[in-house]
Formats: structure tokens, sequence, C-alpha cells
């Protein structure tokens, strides 16, 4: 059985992604940070039924729908202060 990898590529040819990938104790601390959890409750409110579809769409390589919504709940004061205190808590280069 052929498996499909889980990780775009644009994800791993990305140097700050690909060093997340490559050190579980940050992407897991980031996965349960409460800005992750606030960006998750945003994109559920915003994107609704389409946020499923939009991710799916991002993991096969069709990003736009899911950038798309990423891009209004950024757009808003909540979002925004969410994924600057993310860019915070990510690792930082070599």
């Amino acid at each position: 059985m052929n498996k499909q990898d889980p990780i775009p590529g644009a994800l791993k040819d990305d140097p700050q992604a690909a060093r997340l990938l490559k050190d579980p104790a940050a992407l897991k601390g980031l996965l349960v940070a409460p800005e992750t959890q606030q960006l998750m409750r945003l994109l559920s409110q915003q994107g609704g039924d389409g946020l499923q579809s939009a991710a799916q769409a991002a993991a096969q390589g069709k990003p736009q729908a899911l950038l798309g919504l990423l891009n209004q709940v950024m757009s808003s004061k909540e979002g925004a202060s969410a994924v600057e205190g993310l860019q915070k808590k990510a690792p930082k280069g070599p």
C-alpha cells in the first residue's frame, strides 16, 4: 500500500517549518498553545462547515481556500494577536 506523505512539500521546504517538524516537543507545545486554540476557534467560527473541506484540499496541495480563511481570521484583531503570539513561541533559526 502506497501511503501519501501527510506533510506537504512546501512545509518541508520552509526553513522554520522544517525546524519545527524536526522538534516534536516544540511542535506539541505550539499545538496545545492557547493561541493555537484561539486560532482554531476563530477558524471554526468563520469557516463553519467549509473549514474541513478547505483543510482537506490543502492537504492535497490546494491551499487556496484554507489560506483565504486564514487571511480572513488574521485580519481581525483577535486573530492577528493569536498569530503574533504563536510567532513568538515558534523556534527560531540556528
